[in-house]
């Protein structure tokens, strides 16, 4: 199955919410990011340190699984920044914020960076993967990336308005 990245999804639509102050950036600049960038890899998480205050840079520790472009070796280890939010609202602009509790997490990432001797994650371009593989689940062209994520329906537990609402007859059905 082929998406959108979550993350640039969602900050369109909060760009979307909050009207012309908003500055996401066009759709276009990302693509650029991914094309240009010199590295694309898979990383195996070893660590990651949450952002000071509510949001920030976390701190990722790795290493290189697998490498689709770029220099690096697998085996090679990496400690980069990927932009996190752990609390609070989540400022327009052209960041792409990662869910702290996602990244802290998650076993695998895989990104897009720089080709410095310390890489850096290029324009946000990170997406957090169950396990690596031969081929990328990020393409390099576009924005889309293969989910990852089971999306299946996830059975909900029955709520105390739920209860209440079948014990007074006037609904509640799911909770039988």
């Amino acid at each position: 199955m082929i998406r959108l990245n979550r993350r640039i999804a969602a900050a369109a639509f909060a760009a979307a919410l909050t009207g012309p102050a908003a500055a996401v950036l066009a759709p276009e600049y990302y693509e650029e990011a991914r094309r240009s960038a010199p590295t694309h890899v898979q990383i195996e998480i070893e660590d990651v340190s949450g952002p000071s205050g509510g949001m920030g840079p976390c701190d990722v520790q790795g290493t290189v699984v697998n490498v689709f472009k770029g220099d690096l070796a697998p085996g090679a280890q990496l400690r980069f920044d990927v932009s996190c939010y752990d609390y609070g609202t989540i400022p327009s602009g052209p960041t792409l914020w990662t869910d702290y509790d996602a990244l802290d997490d998650a076993k695998y990432l895989e990104a897009f960076m720089s080709g410095d001797a310390k890489p850096k994650i290029a324009l946000d371009q990170v997406e957090i993967i169950l396990e690596p593989r031969d081929t990328p689940y990020c393409d390099s062209n576009s924005l889309y990336c293969e989910s990852t994520v089971d999306a299946g329906a996830r059975e909900e537990s029955c709520g105390a308005a739920g209860r209440i609402w079948n014990w007074l007859g006037i609904g509640g059905e799911e909770c039988e």
